[in-house]
């Protein structure tokens, strides 16, 4: 009887260890798909810095070409007019790149949310699956040894 509840205790060690074999796994699996959302981040992000030097160089030219007007002598109420749409412009591209930003990051951020919210719950299911199967080796023990004292 000792022979087979030390094999019992073997097997569930093997099987505990399994369980810490396949939530390590789960877990390595969720940190390379983070690394891999990041880097997504990183590109759109470099994309998105880009963009946001082109608005830059729009503005710098919007602004010497506003310089020009001005030294060219150009009626007062033409020159105010082309600086306010340049400005209107720049504050356009400038509200565009910030919106876009702003959604891109919202659904990374959201993805990456979801993801681990499903690795999480699949790790908690492995962990309460070998809790049940533990739990039910040890009553199943206790009931085995307590028959084995009653005879």
């Amino acid at each position: 009887m000792t022979e087979w509840s030390a094999l019992a205790a073997a097997v569930g060690i093997l099987i505990v260890a399994g369980a810490a074999i396949v939530m390590m796994l789960s877990l390595r699996k969720l940190l390379q798909h983070t690394e891999a959302v990041l880097a997504k981040l990183e590109q759109d992000s470099t994309q998105l810095a880009q963009e946001a030097s082109q608005v830059l160089k729009q503005a710098s030219v919007s602004m010497e070409m506003v310089q020009r007007q001005l030294a060219a002598g150009e009626a007062l109420t033409s020159s105010l007019n082309d600086a306010a749409s340049a400005i209107a412009k720049t504050a356009d591209a400038v509200h565009a790149v910030g919106k876009k930003a702003s959604i891109t990051a919202i659904e990374h951020l959201e993805r990456a949310r979801l993801d681990n919210e499903r690795h999480i719950g699949e790790m908690f299911r492995w962990i309460d699956a070998g809790m049940t199967l533990w739990h039910s080796w040890s009553r199943y023990s206790s009931a085995k040894s307590g028959e084995g004292q009653a005879k």
